[in-house]
């Protein structure tokens, strides 16, 4: 089967078409055999016939030299002189009869050459008169016999004997079998009559024989002119040929045979004169040899047509087979053509579509098999040409967006990265503003407590000059203090302010996430210019203090009076320095949850950037994607044109 399936289509059916041949050349060439056959058999029939007419003038001689040896050795000296002639006739016959049986029968030819032998020596014993008249008699009828049966050995050597034709069959038995026996009964008889009445007696012995051969006369004659008509009722145009001398053969027959009764048979006396006796019966035989010449003409004829006429069919029959087995391989061509062609178009179909060729034209197909396979591949690549088209319309749209996506993307990671950045250095900023907003609500706290020790000293301050002295001393040196405290304060307060400007703006850039941080930014800023204001009273305040202070010092003794105003002025200090504590733990407060919504927000924003980079990732495995699909649908050529092109510039924004 794998032989079978490594074959092609044209290879099987050469295959087939030989099985085919050798099928049909076996019953053929046993008929061309048999034809061969025939045709050789009737060719060597027709090769037969000349041999058989030879043979036949040969007992037709020795039967003639038979009769005039009878005359000469009876003492006819008239019909002994004829005897010469037919001697060399005679040899004449038997020599070229030879030269026909070595052509025809070799295997005859050393029975022939003795037969040629003992003629010679029969013959010379005649004319030496060596040999009495029954002797001759019966050695020229045993020659004659002899003769006879090389033709009925010829015959049946040839294949005439076994003629499946009735007229042929009928034209042997009467021209090779019974004529011939006619022609020898009356010689035998011209030889016994022409012997008595050359010698004036008829011995009993001879009588009787004569009668005997009377008789055989007869039936060989009437089975001849029977087989004759059969032959020409067989074949009428054999009754042109054979009518006449049938006639004169039938005529001379019935004469001779009533001059054998009247002048030797029936007679009293022999009176008969022995040449006319020998004339006679010569005629008759002649007449009997002409119709056989006649006869033997006629079935050469038939022969040699039969012969031909199986040659013509022979060379007919095979033409024939010739021209059918040119028809037959000729519309096996144009079968196998007609299956393969198609089929080689539905395979370069086939092909074409898998090398994503679809814009071939359709082709005119049959309604058979092939044909529908043809027309179910065409059907199917216009099926799948919009399919492609659309195919490709969206791969490449896929590949534009993805494109557009992935450099989107870039541009979001790039910028979250940025912004990361920046809200690493705003955690930084805000860590630090958060350890100097909790310096300052610290101080504002020892702010708190001193205004609040510097009420009570200033409420014993009354007591004595001597500890308002002290206490101013160490008022002054609390308001020195404070002065610094203050400084600090207001340095803070404008590093918050300028902190929670730069929020302000990093929340500007953050755009959408950064409102919020934006508003606790501005809240921070609120608080720092609070706390700045309330900085610059107290210095202003101090800047009074000491001035007071300087005066108390120089004025120890108004220092009663204005001790009242002094715990007045203590006491508004302690509560600005109460309100500045009190900003300063909100401002505390408030750049904590600035510094946690900062965390927050950085915190977000690094899950941003890596939601972006995932993101980035995905859209270029998305861009590869409709890439290679864009690629993968560009083999395939549509009706419009050839593959749409690449374009990679429509991808190259990913990059």
């Amino acid at each position: 089967m794998q032989l079978l399936d490594r074959l092609r289509l044209s290879h099987k059916f050469l295959i087939l078409g030989g099985i085919a041949l050798v099928m049909m050349a076996l019953p053929a060439g046993l008929y061309l055999h048999g034809r061969v056959d025939q045709m050789q058999a009737l060719s060597a029939q027709a090769r037969a016939m000349p041999a058989l007419q030879q043979l036949g003038q040969a007992v037709r001689l020795a039967q003639t030299h038979r009769g005039l040896s009878a005359a000469l050795l009876g003492g006819d000296t008239q019909l002994a002189a004829r005897r010469p002639a037919v001697r060399d006739a005679l040899d004449q016959a038997l020599q070229a009869a030879g030269a026909r049986l070595d052509g025809v029968a070799p295997g005859q030819a050393a029975e022939f050459a003795r037969l040629r032998q003992d003629w010679q020596a029969l013959q010379q014993g005649v004319a030496e008169r060596a040999v009495a008249p029954a002797q001759s008699l019966a050695r020229h009828t045993q020659l004659v016999a002899r003769l006879l049966a090389f033709s009925d050995q010829l015959l049946h050597a040839s294949g005439l004997s076994t003629s499946d034709r009735r007229d042929t069959q009928a034209l042997i038995q009467a021209t090779l079998q019974q004529l011939p026996m006619l022609g020898e009964q009356l010689g035998q008889m011209r030889a016994m009559g022409t012997g008595a009445l050359a010698r004036g007696e008829l011995a009993p012995e001879t009588r009787g024989q004569l009668r005997a051969l009377r008789a055989r006369a007869d039936e060989f004659d009437a089975a001849s002119q029977a087989s004759l008509q059969r032959a020409t009722q067989h074949a009428p145009g054999l009754t042109a040929a054979l009518g006449e001398p049938l006639a004169a053969e039938k005529a001379r027959v019935a004469e001779a045979l009533r001059l054998v009764d009247d002048g030797l048979l029936e007679a009293a006396s022999l009176q008969l004169p022995a040449a006319r006796y020998f004339d006679t019966l010569t005629a008759s035989i002649e007449a009997v040899n002409a119709l056989g010449g006649q006869a033997t003409d006629a079935l050469l004829a038939v022969v040699q047509d039969q012969a031909a006429a199986a040659r013509r069919a022979l060379w007919l029959v095979v033409g024939m087979l010739a021209a059918l087995l040119l028809l037959a391989v000729a519309l096996a061509g144009v079968f196998v053509r007609s299956i393969t062609r198609p089929l080689g178009q539905a395979v370069d179909l086939a092909r074409a579509v898998a090398g994503g060729d679809l814009a071939g034209a359709d082709r005119p197909h049959g309604s058979n098999e092939v044909g529908q396979l043809i027309a179910a591949q065409q059907q199917m690549r216009a099926q799948l040409r919009p399919i492609v088209a659309q195919v490709r319309h969206g791969s490449e749209g896929v590949a534009l967006a993805s494109g557009e996506i992935a450099q989107g993307n870039h541009d979001l990671s790039g910028r979250t990265e940025a912004q990361a950045s920046a809200l690493e250095e705003t955690a930084a900023s805000m860590e630090q503003l958060s350890a100097t907003v909790q310096h300052n609500a610290e101080a504002a706290r020892e702010a708190s407590a001193l205004a609040e020790h510097t009420r009570d000293m200033a409420r014993q301050g009354g007591t004595s000059v001597e500890q308002v002295v002290g206490t101013m001393r160490s008022v002054h040196e609390a308001q020195q203090q404070m002065a610094d405290i203050i400084q600090v304060i207001d340095g803070i307060a404008f590093q918050t302010n300028l902190l929670a400007l730069n929020a302000a703006v990093e929340a500007a850039r953050a755009g959408e996430q950064g409102r919020g941080f934006a508003v606790v930014a501005g809240e921070v800023r609120s608080l720092a210019g609070r706390s700045g204001e309330a900085a610059k009273q107290i210095r202003t305040l101090i800047e009074a203090s000491r001035t007071r202070v300087d005066q108390g010092n120089q004025q120890a003794a108004a220092a009663g009076q204005t001790m009242a105003e002094v715990v007045h002025s203590i006491q508004r200090l302690s509560a600005l320095v109460g309100q500045i504590s009190t900003a300063s733990q909100e401002q505390a407060n408030g750049v904590a949850q600035v510094g946690e919504a900062v965390a927050a927000l950085d915190q977000t924003t690094q899950q941003n950037a890596a939601l972006v980079e995932q993101m980035a990732a995905a859209a270029d495995g998305l861009s590869s994607q409709a890439q290679g699909l864009v690629q993968a649908v560009a083999v395939f050529r549509t009706a419009g044109g050839n593959a749409a092109a690449y374009r990679p510039a429509a991808l190259a924004l990913a990059y």
